[in-house]
């Protein structure tokens, strides 16, 4: 048999594999369910993390080397301590159901994927459902309640989003507070001014920084459809990225379908070589191949 190339993954899911065995959340967790949970780690989609993971429990065991009892209790594990939560979904047109696994918050932050502090890109978190009460929202943020997480700084929580300013731009946490309660009365909310304008605000620090940022704050200009452009061109290059990185780890791969009717080859360029019925056809590297594969509908190829 020819021996295949080791799968490269992204630097985020290898590092979220490194804080696994580091997270004081798995230390009471037995050696045997690492390899499971490890298979599961690498399904999650570094663009939208906490999106379900629709891989089998079947495929999940034949990859990691376990049993499917294995895989279940492992779930169950994960789903007893808050980590995972389980949807029943029907399948469309099939007897029977499915129930993909949702990765939480818990999971997410414990592997950090969800830390703006480490590595270059960072994965866009969707809103998770809410059950923030009053008490979980710092003075002055009302404006700012469309940012789904919020950051610690001594005493006070400040969007997550308004983070940076603090930790590597030296503006002061109050002064944060300040800027909001400013940005709310000039009826716009602070993340969007920011979002708006961080390429300038990046080169500030401290006093210079609030004072900029107020002085934004008082030309009575609308940034809300500037940050929403900013927001969905930087999302837009995320996804790139992230296709670029699974081109490259797939380069020179053969994908089959179940019965072996469709073949999809990727090359070295990254483009997508489909063969079928005799007919042929290329596209670029996309979200739809990776689900087809994540979802067992596309197997790798092993030749002899």
């Amino acid at each position: 048999m020819e021996k295949l190339a080791p799968t490269v993954y992204p630097s985020m899911i290898a590092r979220a594999c490194t804080a696994l065995d580091e997270s004081p959340l798995f230390r009471d967790m037995p050696d045997g369910y690492f390899r499971v949970i490890f298979r599961i780690i690498k399904k999650i989609n570094l663009i939208r993390p906490n999106s379900p993971i629709v891989a089998s429990r079947a495929t999940i065991a034949q990859e990691s080397g376990k049993s499917v009892e294995t895989v279940h209790r492992v779930i169950r594990w994960l789903e007893d301590r808050a980590l995972i939560e389980r949807v029943q979904k029907a399948r469309a047109g099939l007897r029977g159901s499915s129930s993909p696994l949702i990765p939480t918050s818990k999971l997410l932050d414990a592997l950090l994927l969800t830390d703006r502090t480490h590595a270059g890109k960072t994965p866009v978190v969707m809103p998770a459902p809410r059950h923030a009460t009053v008490s979980n929202i710092p003075t002055g943020a009302s404006a700012e309640q469309g940012s789904a997480r919020f950051e610690s700084f001594g005493k006070l929580k400040l969007p997550a989003d308004l983070g940076w300013l603090v930790r590597d731009n030296g503006l002061q946490s109050t002064g944060v507070l300040q800027l909001m309660r400013l940005a709310k009365q000039s009826k716009q909310r602070l993340s969007d001014v920011v979002g708006a304008t961080r390429k300038y605000l990046e080169k500030l620090e401290g006093r210079q920084l609030y004072a900029y940022l107020r002085a934004l704050l008082g030309r009575n200009r609308d940034f809300g459809p500037r940050a929403q452009a900013a927001s969905s061109a930087a999302l837009e290059q995320q996804v790139q990225d992230y296709l670029q990185e699974k081109a490259a780890a797939f380069a020179g791969q053969t994908f089959q379908n179940r019965d072996a009717t469709l073949l999809v080859t990727v090359d070295a360029c990254g483009m997508l070589l489909e063969e079928r019925a005799g007919r042929r056809a290329a596209r670029p590297m996309c979200q739809s191949f990776l689900d087809a594969i994540a979802a067992g509908r596309l197997i790798a190829r092993r030749d002899a």
